[in-house]
């Protein structure tokens, strides 16, 4: 009989990105060890469980309207992200209670962290958590609600929590990439805009700096393709006209399974968020042997190695050199020879392995 496993993320089928992305490409692939049970607003994935939620988006706006409401709110732990989470899993309590689950797999903050505490010491289910920022003030607090095992992918976010939260289990774990469905070779899609053309691919919210990568655009005479939403889509959409205009900006939402064709209208492409602890998109881009610009930071030295551009300063004009030496740069077949090393065949086995430990199962 395989072990009851309760994969808990609000998002799952209803956000396209980030950890919802992830877990999408994982599951199908541990499917056959687990009995998977996935609980979120969309009831999507195997055993899918559907349970409401206060969405994010209906929150945003208003987080936004001023800066020490931000911050009041981020200090409470009741930001958008996490009234969702939070809310969703309410929801959810009765049937994790239920479930007979050995291991729950969340991404539910710091109020989750805290509930499903208490899940545990009531159903001795073991709780495994997974950190997608890489940022320790984000991470720290949750890690200090000390999950049965905490996964990352950065190693230096893992030695900063091993320190921190001492006798805390911490594995790292390599992000990956599907190198079938990313490839070159796609057809090129039609940007309707003017050539050299950079792409950034993420949330237009405050923490993925979206600003920052158009504004370094705008200084290196570059057009930029943004494909995403969020609160910020309008201010982002006036900074374009005003810096740019018409013939050098596009925004658009497109399904992941066109993301090729869209990395392969690029000539580079630009994640401007120093905070991921992953970054799914640097690997894809690179996969469809596109350069990458992005911050030097840890994790990024280790995905992109020298196949792209790591950017020290986290200012508009550094990104603005960064992308010009990515545009003029020989790239060959780097980039994709580097993202081929990140296989998600090896993570998911590696998430499988931590599940199964969890769960007390024997490893295949």
């Amino acid at each position: 009989m395989k072990p009851r496993v309760a994969v808990v993320l609000s998002g799952f089928g209803v956000v396209p990105r980030g950890a919802e992305t992830m877990l999408a490409e994982l599951l199908p692939r541990l499917e056959d060890r687990f009995d998977l049970h996935v609980y979120s607003r969309s009831g999507q994935g195997p055993g899918g469980v559907a349970r409401p939620a206060i969405p994010r988006s209906a929150l945003e706006r208003l987080y936004l309207a001023t800066s020490w409401g931000r911050k009041v709110l981020d200090t409470l732990y009741l930001d958008p992200i996490h009234v969702e989470w939070t809310s969703h899993l309410l929801f959810s309590l009765p049937a994790l209670l239920r479930g007979r689950y050995q291991v729950i797999w969340h991404e539910t903050g710091f109020w989750g962290g805290l509930l499903l505490s208490a899940v545990r010491r009531l159903t001795g289910a073991r709780l495994l958590d997974y950190t997608h920022s890489n940022h320790p003030g984000w991470e720290i607090p949750f890690a200090r609600r000390r999950p049965d095992i905490l996964v990352t992918a950065n190693p230096q976010l893992a030695e900063t929590v091993r320190a921190e939260v001492p006798g805390l289990r911490v594995e790292v774990v390599a992000q990956g990439v599907d190198g079938e469905l990313f490839r070159p070779g796609a057809d090129v899609l039609n940007l309707e805009t003017a050539r050299p053309v950079a792409l950034f691919v993420g949330a237009l919210s405050p923490e993925k700096r979206p600003d920052l990568a158009l504004e370094a655009a705008a200084m290196s005479g570059m057009s930029i393709v943004v494909a995403g939403s969020g609160p910020l889509a309008g201010e982002i959409d006036a900074l374009a006209a005003s810096t740019l205009g018409l013939d050098r900006y596009r925004r658009l939402e497109i399904d992941r399974q066109d993301l090729p064709q869209l990395y392969a209208a690029a000539d580079v492409v630009i994640l401007s968020s120093p905070l991921e602890s992953g970054a799914l998109a640097i690997l894809e881009a690179m996969a469809c042997n596109r350069p990458v610009v992005t911050a030097a930071d840890g994790i990024r030295r280790e995905l992109v190695g020298d196949a792209g551009v790591l950017v020290e300063e986290q200012t508009a004009i550094a990104y603005a050199t960064g992308l010009t030496e990515a545009l003029n740069g020989n790239w060959g077949d780097r980039p994709r020879q580097r993202a081929l090393t990140y296989s998600l065949d090896r993570q998911a086995q590696r998430f499988g392995d931590l599940i199964a430990d969890l769960a007390g199962e024997p490893l295949p």
